[in-house]
Order: C-alpha cells, then sequence, then structure tokens
C-alpha cells in the first residue's frame, strides 16, 4: 500500500495530539480532517465519503469495545473520546497501532474479537480502571489484526505454532503468508510471531529456529528483528511449516 491517509473527525486535546504525531511521524502517512464518520467499504477498506483508509474520532466508543477505543465491529476506526484520567497514554497508543498498519503494508486493523471479549468480562467483574492504565501505556500488535484483501485468504497461517531452540520449546502464535518465487524456484513465507517468550529469543540474539504446525513435521525459520511494538519478524524458506494447496507449475516444452 502506498500513502497511509488517516482521517481526524472532532477535535479535543487527544484528537490535537495524534493528528500532530502522525505529522511528524517517519512513516508515509497523510492526515486529513473529515467531518463525519460515514460508510466503511469491507472490500476495498477505505472510508467511502472522506476517501481515507482509517479513522480516528472523538466520538465515544460503543459500549462492546477495547480499552475504549477500539471495536471488533468498526475495522479501521479508532475512537478518542472515552473519558480518561490519560490523555497522552491514549493518544500515543493509537499513533502506535497506526504506524503498525503503515509498517505491515496492510490495508486493514481490527482488534482481535477474543482479546475484547476478554476484556469486556474483566470490566464487568472489576470495573477495570486499573488495568485499563496500564494497557494504553503498552500497545501491543498482538492484540489487533492487520491484514489486506490478498492477505484474507487461504494462503496466510494464523494461529498456534511451537519455536524449538536449543531443545527449548515455546508456544505462541504467528500470522504468515507465502508465494512460490519462480527466479529461485523456492517458496518464500514470512510474518510474525506474538508473545513476550519469543521476544525474549530474540533478546538473546537467536536468529535460527525450528517451527512446527499442530503434528507437522519441524521446519528451518530465522527470527530477523523485534517491530517497534514488540511482536517479532519470522521467516523461511522452502517448505512452511502450514499446509499449502497444491502449487501447479508450468513449464514451456522445450524448442524443436
Amino acid at each position: 500500500m502506498s500513502s497511509l491517509r488517516v482521517g481526524v473527525v472532532g477535535g479535543g486535546p487527544v484528537i490535537d495530539a495524534i493528528r500532530a504525531r502522525l505529522r511528524k511521524s517517519a512513516l508515509d502517512i497523510e492526515v486529513a480532517d473529515v467531518t463525519s464518520v460515514g460508510h466503511f467499504d469491507t472490500t476495498l477498506d477505505r472510508w467511502d465519503e472522506a476517501g481515507v483508509h482509517v479513522l480516528v474520532t472523538s466520538d465515544p466508543p460503543p459500549s462492546e469495545n477495547y480499552l475504549g477505543v477500539a471495536a471488533h465491529r468498526h475495522p479501521n476506526l479508532f475512537y478518542a473520546g472515552a473519558p480518561t484520567s490519560w490523555p497522552r497514554a491514549v493518544a500515543g497508543y493509537l499513533v502506535a497501532a497506526i504506524e503498525e498498519l503503515a509498517l505491515a503494508g496492510a490495508s486493514r486493523v481490527q482488534v482481535r474479537h477474543p482479546i475484547e471479549r476478554s476484556w469486556l468480562g474483566y470490566v464487568r467483574a472489576t470495573g477495570g480502571i486499573r488495568k485499563l492504565a496500564r494497557e494504553l501505556k503498552r500497545f501491543d500488535a498482538g492484540d489487533f489484526d492487520y491484514t489486506s484483501a490478498a492477505t484474507r485468504d487461504d494462503d496466510v497461517y494464523d494461529g498456534p505454532v511451537a519455536i524449538e531452540h536449543d531443545d527449548e520449546v515455546i508456544t505462541t502464535r504467528m500470522r504468515v503468508q507465502g508465494y512460490f518465487d519462480p527466479l529461485d524456484g523456492h517458496f518464500h513465507w514470512a510474518g510474525i510471531a506474538f508473545g513476550d517468550q519469543v521476544r525474549d529469543l530474540k533478546d538473546k540474539r537467536v536468529t535460527a529456529v525450528e517451527v512446527a504446525v499442530a503434528d507437522g513435521d519441524p521446519v528451518p525459520a530465522r527470527l530477523t528483528d523485534i517491530t517497534p511494538w514488540g511482536t517479532v519478524r519470522i521467516t523461511g524458506v522452502g517448505r512452511p511449516p502450514y499446509p499449502l494447496d497444491d502449487i501447479h507449475i508450468l513449464i514451456p516444452a522445450p524448442s524443436p
């Protein structure tokens, strides 16, 4: 995706801080003032009336929400209007979520439904105030799905994976996709792994690992770097750990 266009609706200190931070971002992000929240085109991942990819509004969030800033049923829409004692934390959290979308090269960001349900259960049980402050100060990309029309298909694996290094095995979540490169004749796959344990491995400068999905055989992979939001980029060449549909390669007949 080229320049990520972000629309801001309304005003207030949080909206003003988000607008200023995004305009200073080193990433290719364009900020536009928008009059209202319109219709989201789920095919193009774009707000029709505004002509932007993502909206941030000063409207309060719906009752079903995550941290007062996002709702699973409303992709590409963030809320900055919930009453809070931590406006700077809200602004920083939302800017981090939007910058992760730009870094991922995706077109849709959506809080994961299990994450939202877990949060709502916690709020009903405790009120949520103490944990809210901590969560807003620590953006976790694993709480969201970053996808595009090209990656919301059967070629994407998003699920549990076992990562092994030096007889240590950790189970975590991985989201990867791949493609066959006709130039080198190999299948390449890449994506991100979530969780503190994977990040701990990379902090120890671990690069070469083996990964396995379900009962499949482990395959070699590489942990390349830690993203700004704490996930770890993972890559592999050759047979991936997840099942693939059959790939048909057409080889031209030799010249007579």
